[in-house]
């Protein structure tokens, strides 16, 4: 805010973007922000929105921004007028203006976006991580931590504050009925969100946001997917469109270096809270299969990892890697902006194997220097090297607590 006109906090609904704001606003002594879901405040908005936006003080933070589509056109006017950073903090539930103009962002040019995540394992047990900047530090030597943050079980409740259990500690056990009808309110009204001004049947979006959710971290094929929903496959990619813009669901592209004939393009699609697939699946009412519990562990790591790399200061992207033609992948994968690459592979065993790092050995062997070392991430409490004798990576298996 001390340099862009206008901040963009995204974020799915409930994962405490007022909160923050709330908090800004009692730390820096500024005007209470704005709530766009407050009928009277948007009644005195749309009754002159230019008059309306040049009275409030600045920084002017206006929360639910997503319900009015034209407010970033206005906001563009305000802010090319004033030629000041920091005048406009806008929140938003579903991607903010990029549907005006031709499908442009009004606000090119004068805004920086940063999406707000569900809360994390780390946080959740308020503990900071270093894990993203370890992994780019070729000195790093991973050591066993104390705590057992990789419990399957407290995964299924996923990271949204908001939702019974996911603060207090409370198992799925105790919960479970109550979180039920909490996650399912919870969808229902996140879902219209991304839909705004389509023509989107809900009950076909809802559909479709349950077979992505119940298996996450699937490669996308939009034509499988359009026969299992019985649907059109124009249909299904714009479906994905509209729950992607609800964040509910999130693409990991995959890494595209020059052999794209031997790479695939697809990218994964995983659910944007571990407790949004559990719900999906049906994952608490029953003894979770290997298949659901491998699923649920990869979507928690992707998820943490996300969340990570968007508040790094080094802008750190997350994709995946598949060269099919060698029939080998890496789940997700770390990418630098200087060019430097850590694999990461999960599994939700509390025991690992050599064949286990195969996937990361075949990508450090494509990558050569780029890529100075692999993690797997994995269900057990012990540090343990993969690597061959004198390969030029470093292969290491860690507890999911060290995340």
């Amino acid at each position: 805010m001390a340099t862009t006109p206008v901040v963009v906090l995204e974020g799915g609904r409930a994962v405490g973007k007022s909160t923050l704001c709330d908090a800004l606003v009692e730390k820096n002594g500024w005007q209470p922000r704005l709530d766009l879901s407050d009928s009277d405040t948007l009644a005195l908005l749309h009754l002159d929105p230019k008059r309306f936006l040049s009275q409030q003080s600045f920084p002017c933070i206006i929360d639910e921004a997503q319900l009015v589509p034209e407010l970033p056109t206005w906001v563009k006017h305000l802010v090319d007028q004033r030629q000041e950073p920091g005048q406009f903090l806008l929140t938003g539930s579903a991607r903010l203006g990029r549907h005006q103009l031709g499908g442009s962002d009004p606000l090119a040019g004068r805004v920086v976006r940063h999406r707000m995540w569900s809360l994390t394992r780390g946080e959740i047990a308020i503990k900071e991580s270093s894990f993203i900047a370890c992994a780019f530090d070729d000195g790093w030597t991973p050591t066993t931590t104390q705590g057992d943050s990789s419990s399957i079980q407290a995964m299924l409740q996923g990271g949204l504050p908001g939702v019974s259990g996911v603060l207090s500690g409370a198992s799925l056990a105790d919960t479970g009925s109550q979180w039920e009808r909490e996650m399912a309110a919870y969808v229902e009204g996140v879902i219209p969100l991304g839909a705004v001004n389509t023509r989107a049947d809900l009950g076909r979006l809802l559909r479709t946001f349950r077979y992505f959710a119940a298996n996450s971290g699937q490669i996308l094929n939009i034509a499988r997917a359009a026969n299992d929903l019985g649907l059109q496959a124009n249909t299904v990619s714009s479906h994905l469109d509209l729950l992607e813009a609800s964040f509910l669901l999130t693409r990991i592209e995959a890494d595209r270096p020059s052999e794209h004939r031997v790479l695939s393009a697809h990218p994964r699609v995983i659910t944007s809270d571990t407790g949004l697939a559990t719900w999906a699946s049906r994952g608490w009412s029953g003894e979770l299969s290997a298949a659901l519990t491998g699923s649920l562990f990869e979507t928690q790591v992707a998820h943490d990892l996300l969340a990570l790399a968007d508040a790094d200061s080094n802008r750190i992207v997350v994709r995946h890697w598949r060269d099919n033609r060698k029939k080998v992948e890496v789940d997700l994968l770390l990418v630098h902006p200087d060019g430097r690459y850590v694999p990461v592979e999960v599994k939700a065993s509390t025991s690992v194997r050599p064949d286990d790092a195969k996937g990361l050995l075949a990508f450090a062997d494509r990558a050569g220097q780029a890529c100075e070392q692999g993690v797997l991430v994995y269900g057990g409490g012990s540090v343990i090297d993969l690597a061959p004798r004198n390969h030029h990576s470093k292969i290491t298996a860690v507890p999911f607590s060290l995340l």
